[in-house]
């Protein structure tokens, strides 16, 4: 007696991707709007892709990554479902389908890398911000008319002295600057330190002038000017706007007699 072999069951079709999705997420007991949420998906493309509505979804490379992207959060193979997708929207015509899936079964997708922002060096860095301290400070010094050189060293030009003091017995208003008129001697002196000085104009009583570094003074003299220096060297002098030596040391004291003839009163 022979025994009848019973055929095989057929497996069934596997339901469409867009099915599978569906019933994964309800599985999962989530509303479209929890895994619209969660994949930053619009709601509206998810219902299309579950409901297979190939009209209303998007071109091909926002639609691949979107089912790659829903199919992984549901715990399927993200990949293998938006090429099976393609494949059953286009009817299962796609030429070598079935060896595309057979070898994307064997990989795993993986996660695009992130263009990453472009940083600035620290070095780039620096050069950007000493240039902007050099160009500030420079349009400082340019605006105020100073030069920080002269201000390191301690020495200026006569005229750019923060203080100055013009002399002249016989005229008061020779102070500040006014009111006085050019006589036959003038001397101008610019300190490069502190110094004492005893000074007679003309027939006019001595006085004694406290002068400090950085200052300037002017003495102004119809006859003859007589100055004496405590210190060596305290001043650059000019007479009539012509340099003069700073006299020499005689007991002490350096004394500047103008005109070299004259005596002391």
């Amino acid at each position: 007696m022979q025994t009848e072999l019973m055929p095989s069951p057929v497996p069934d079709d596997p339901p469409p991707i867009g099915k599978q999705l569906k019933q994964l997420r309800q599985a999962k007991s989530l509303m479209l709007e929890d895994a619209a949420a969660a994949t930053k998906i619009a709601r509206a493309n998810l219902q299309a892709i579950e409901a297979m509505e190939y009209g209303k979804l998007p071109a091909d490379p926002f639609l691949r990554g979107q089912i790659m992207l829903y199919g992984n959060f549901l715990g399927m193979d993200g990949r293998l479902a938006a090429d099976r997708f393609i494949i059953e929207r286009d009817g299962n015509n796609t030429p070598a389908s079935s060896a595309l899936l057979s070898s994307l079964r064997h990989h795993s997708l993986a996660p695009k890398k992130l263009a990453e922002p472009t940083h600035i060096s620290s070095a780039t860095l620096a050069v950007i911000l000493l240039t902007l301290i050099v160009v500030s400070f420079s349009g400082f010094c340019l605006y105020f008319s100073w030069n920080p050189f002269a201000f390191l060293t301690g020495k200026a030009l006569p005229h750019s002295a923060t203080t100055t003091n013009a002399f002249h017995p016989a005229d008061p208003a020779s102070g500040n600057g006014n009111g006085h008129t050019t006589k036959a001697l003038q001397v101008d002196a610019f300190f490069r330190q502190n110094d004492t000085i005893i000074v007679t104009v003309d027939n006019k009583p001595t006085v004694a002038q406290q002068q400090s570094k950085g200052a300037t003074a002017r003495w102004e003299a119809e006859q003859q000017i007589l100055l004496e220096f405590s210190q060596p060297d305290s001043a650059e002098l000019q007479l009539n706007g012509m340099p003069v030596p700073f006299p020499e040391n005689v007991n002490g004291r350096y004394t500047l007699r103008l005109p070299s003839s004259a005596s002391t009163p």
